[in-house]
């Protein structure tokens, strides 16, 4: 039996952005992803690598891989919920995808009803 190829950290990040990007853009009452606050933060501390995505960064922090995603919300959904469903569909997905298992999500709605 062969062992699955083993992922960079840089593959893994790449993966992830990409993965939650799709994600997020998928749930209904996300109008587009927002960079921003959390790409700038991303730069000043080096994470602005091959295969960004605005409005999408991720970390490993203690084996954990956190995933902040920055969107513009609808004003015809609850902007809480919208957050919600972001969560839990950028966090299945994520973690589908890259085999991470414990994957946290960050979500901040830059703008509402747009």
């Amino acid at each position: 039996m062969t062992q699955p190829a083993t992922r960079s950290s840089r593959e893994l990040s790449v993966l992830a952005r990409t993965t939650a990007g799709g994600a997020a853009l998928a749930v209904p009452g996300v109008v587009g992803l927002q960079p921003g606050l959390l790409d700038a933060v991303a730069q000043v501390s080096g994470g602005l690598i091959q295969g960004r995505v605005p409005g999408v960064t991720t970390r490993v922090v203690d084996g954990v891989l956190h995933v902040d995603v920055q969107f513009r919300a609808a004003a015809s959904r609850r902007v809480l919920d919208v957050a919600r469903e972001v969560r839990a569909a950028v966090a299945a997905e994520v973690s589908a995808r890259t085999g991470h298992k414990n994957v946290v999500v960050h979500i901040l709605v830059t703008d509402a009803g747009s």
